[in-house]
């Protein structure tokens, strides 16, 4: 959800709170479009934009359509269907499956398989998707926008056939990890964790299919002339990366935000740069970089509202175009990361003992992650304070090229590179009028902090 609100407002989240809504005072992109006067539409099997805590983001599309039951959905409660567990619970598999179970159950075969592809919501969110563009015709001929918010490949990694076995590696354990814990990937042994990553890549693999049936819809729709197509997702995963799996952190392990969880997929198709088509970029950007994007995409003009986000436009053309010189990315609470491309910083605070001071500025009290019961709300601030566990880590230093994995942290190596980088975090911190006492907890400000109301 963090992701998404950098997404949809073209603000930064991280620094100010974590998990939660769009606030009252935030201006989306849906709700800009669609005050310009664009048709917006969602599709998305996303349980957590409905929910309490976080629900609020579809609020502003023209319309949406939601196919219940992927992972912990609340949807079906019928007693008399028996979870069949793929593994262990508490000791290989999250207990949610049995709601996940429960869900699914309708469209498996005997031996608890999926029946037929085409009920998966891989199929399920793209036939929508294809289906939304064929009834909507009449909307071809203007500046839509149609969100597809699709959950997959998200955990739990229960593809169906043949997706299930093609990267199989030797015997398949009888017992297969369908939705591992988070935390140390120690709980399972080498040869689970090979299948798990076996499950993973089969479940991409089905995302992919059923992405390219969409794809192909707007191929005989003959919209690929005049429509643009972005493709983009949250986060990523471990799957025994530096002894973790899963998203770890707040008491699940290491939560520094390593290459794979944080060097995200973008791929960008524009009907005005034809003759950039298969070319790759290597400037920097971030999830915020795609409000201002879509709203020049489409002609919108923004409100005056003051983005963190630029526009790629510039980028889509030309390979030379300036976009940020770093690029600054973190999970509230814990660590704030600082790139260049090369060269990546992980600064905690200091003191592993202590992750303070911390507030949560919001007018929504923490719903996930952090506990709640926080004392007085200051609404003159909308602040609370928080006591945060954060992950049992020390700064990291790295540098890519050489040590893409991330297995060798040279910050006492290199003072030069981590005091230029350990600057440039400051430097976000100030351009994005982030709470002065981050500074203060991550050891690069006095005390003597103050931040705008």
């Amino acid at each position: 959800m963090p992701a998404r609100r950098d997404i949809l407002t073209g603000r930064f989240e991280f620094p100010f709170r974590g998990w939660g809504p769009l606030e009252h005072g935030d201006r989306d992109l849906p709700g800009a479009l669609t005050k310009a006067g664009r048709p917006t539409y969602l599709i998305t099997d996303h349980y957590h934009l409905f929910e309490h805590g976080s629900g609020n983001y579809h609020f502003h599309f023209n319309g949406w359509q939601f196919i219940r039951g992927h992972e912990n959905d609340a949807w079906e409660t019928d007693p008399s269907i028996e979870p069949r567990w793929p593994a262990p619970e508490k000791t290989k598999c999250h207990f949610r499956w049995a709601q996940y179970w429960r869900n699914t159950a309708k469209w498996r075969a005997p031996d608890g398989t999926w029946a037929d592809e085409r009920d998966t919501f891989t199929a399920q969110t793209f036939r929508a998707a294809g289906e939304w563009l064929e009834r909507n015709r009449g909307l071809h001929d203007k500046d839509f926008f149609l969100t597809i918010d699709h959950f997959d490949p998200h955990e739990p990694f229960d593809p169906p056939a043949p997706y299930d076995t093609l990267y199989t590696d030797g015997e398949i354990p009888a017992e297969r990890v369908r939705w591992p814990i988070y935390g140390k990937a120690d709980r399972y042994t080498e040869a689970e964790l090979r299948d798990i990553r076996a499950l993973y890549a089969g479940k991409v693999s089905l995302v992919d299919a059923w992405f390219g049936h969409f794809m192909r819809k707007l191929e005989e729709l003959k919209l690929l002339e005049t429509t643009a197509v972005v493709v983009t997702t949250d986060h990523g995963h471990l799957f025994g990366e530096h002894g973790m799996i899963g998203k770890p952190g707040s008491g699940h392990g290491d939560s520094t935000l390593y290459q794979p969880m944080a060097h995200i997929p973008l791929m960008v198709y524009h009907p005005d740069f034809k003759s950039q088509a298969g070319a790759r970029r290597t400037q920097l950007v971030q999830p915020v970089d795609h409000y201002p994007t879509i709203l020049e995409t489409l002609g919108v003009a923004q409100d005056g509202q003051r983005l963190h986000g630029r526009s790629l436009l510039p980028l889509l053309g030309s390979s030379e175009a300036k976009n940020r010189e770093y690029a600054c990315f973190g999970k509230y609470g814990e660590a704030i990361h600082v790139t260049d491309g090369a060269w990546t910083l992980a600064k905690w605070p200091p003191d592993r003992e202590r992750n303070e001071p911390l507030y949560w500025y919001s007018a929504h009290p923490p719903e996930f992650i952090v506990p709640r019961g926080l004392g007085p709300f200051d609404g003159a601030r909308l602040r609370y304070p928080v006591d945060h566990v954060r992950g049992p880590a020390d700064d990291g230093l790295w540098f890519l090229p050489e040590d893409y994995a991330q297995e060798r942290n040279v910050a006492a190596e290199r003072p030069r590179e981590y005091a230029r980088l350990r600057g440039a975090l400051g430097q976000f911190l100030s351009e994005v009028k982030a709470p002065g006492e981050q500074g203060v907890r991550l050891g690069i400000a006095d005390g003597n902090v103050k931040r705008e109301t």
